[in-house]
């Protein structure tokens, strides 16, 4: 089959959705055609780099419009009519860039709008705020959204509460459409990439100077203000004096000011010497660091949370919505409140098995998550 993959940013070397896709349905024998832009979001510029080295190829088009997250460009829909896909797959309406694949007419393609909108989408500090007043939102982002839901052939929300908040600001009309047309699916990992490996577990906490009794607590994600991390610091530094010898690791750090903040607020605590920090790092070694920990904390949604969990760790995580699916009793706990306890429950995990939970986090595999939406464009 040919499929086009159509959103606005395409960064190989970042693990978004769009990426892990793409390579999920080459693998899968399928011709995929990405149509993206050449900009990289200014968020991820410091670490982001675009390389095109992929077994499938990518239409990299000039920006004529390009703010925050949102980027326009001239051609779009000439390009991937050329290509004439049998699957057009749109990711990330709020970008405004797939627009042009929702006006052609007589398409003899099917389309499918992932959308991946949630709690966090349109946050600060964690709440939902003028979500249906904002000029952005109203002026820009909504008519596109409109556009998707009327013209897709199916929607697929990827979170839990992707509906709940799109409906938030569109009309009962549409909503109606909206929840008519959705099928829940999930983000996910590659599986070539992350898995448990026992022997990397050993050299990597070695390399850590950890021995094999020492507990080892983990997050990986990009470190920004918005994960909260100095909370998981005050606590672990607070539980260790209590005499429970956890151990942090904070893979993730960047050449910014914030990153130096947060080091220096580390330095200053009783028991600095368990906290570890790393930079950002690539995906092989990102998957040590996993092998090397026994259980990961997340304050906030991420993708790098199925990453954990495709290595066997014992997660915790926060109790919202849109990672409501995630978790099961052997897999790990949501938190309503980060207290010292939760902290310790890192510790009380069962060690002998993590191959079996790794095992079964294979169900949010992209390769699964690949088959599961051919499937369901068939139907």
């Amino acid at each position: 089959m040919k499929i086009a993959i159509v959103c606005g940013h395409y960064i190989p070397t970042m693990g978004y959705i769009e990426v892990h896709l793409a390579n999920a349905f080459h693998e899968l024998k399928h011709e995929v055609k990405v149509f993206t832009s050449r900009v990289i979001p200014a968020y991820v510029q410091s670490v982001a780099k675009l390389t095109d080295n992929t077994p499938y190829e990518i239409a990299r088009l000039p920006a004529s419009f390009s703010m925050g997250q949102m980027v326009k460009s001239k051609g779009l829909k000439k390009q991937v009519q050329n290509f004439e896909p049998e699957l057009v797959i749109c990711i990330g309406v709020g970008k405004l860039f797939p627009k042009p694949i929702y006006q052609i007419k007589d398409r003899k393609f099917k389309l499918i709008t992932l959308l991946g909108d949630n709690e966090e989408t349109y946050t600060t500090g964690g709440f939902v705020k003028g979500l249906k007043n904002t000029v952005i939102q109203q002026t820009f982002k909504k008519k596109v959204y409109l556009k998707a839901i009327k013209k897709s052939d199916l929607l697929l929300p990827y979170t839990s509460s992707t509906v709940d908040i799109i409906t938030q600001f569109i009309s009962e009309k549409y909503a109606v459409l909206l929840k008519a047309k959705s099928k829940q699916i999930s983000l996910g990992f590659d599986e070539e990439h992350f898995f448990y490996n026992e022997v990397e577990r050993n050299e990597q906490r070695k390399q850590l100077g950890l021995n094999e009794h020492d507990t080892l607590l983990i997050t990986a994600t990009r470190v920004a203000p918005e994960k909260q991390l100095e909370k998981v610091v005050d606590l672990l530094d607070s539980v260790n004096q209590k005499g429970f010898n956890i151990n942090y690791l904070i893979v993730g750090f960047q050449e910014d000011e914030y990153g130096k903040q947060l080091q220096q607020y580390i330095a200053q605590k009783a028991h600095k010497n368990r906290i570890i920090c790393k930079p950002f790092s690539n995906v092989s070694q990102t998957r040590k660091y996993y092998n090397a920990a026994d259980s990961a904390i997340f304050m906030r949604a991420a993708i790098s949370i199925f990453e954990a969990l495709a290595t066997g760790l014992f997660l915790l995580l926060p109790k919202q919505q849109n990672i409501s699916h995630i978790l099961t009793s052997q897999s790990g706990i949501y938190f309503s409140k980060l207290t010292e306890d939760v902290i310790i429950q890192s510790i009380n995990i069962q060690k002998e098995k993590r191959q079996e939970r790794a095992e079964q986090a294979k169900q949010f595999s992209y390769i699964n998550l690949a088959n599961e939406i051919l499937n369901l464009s068939e139907v």
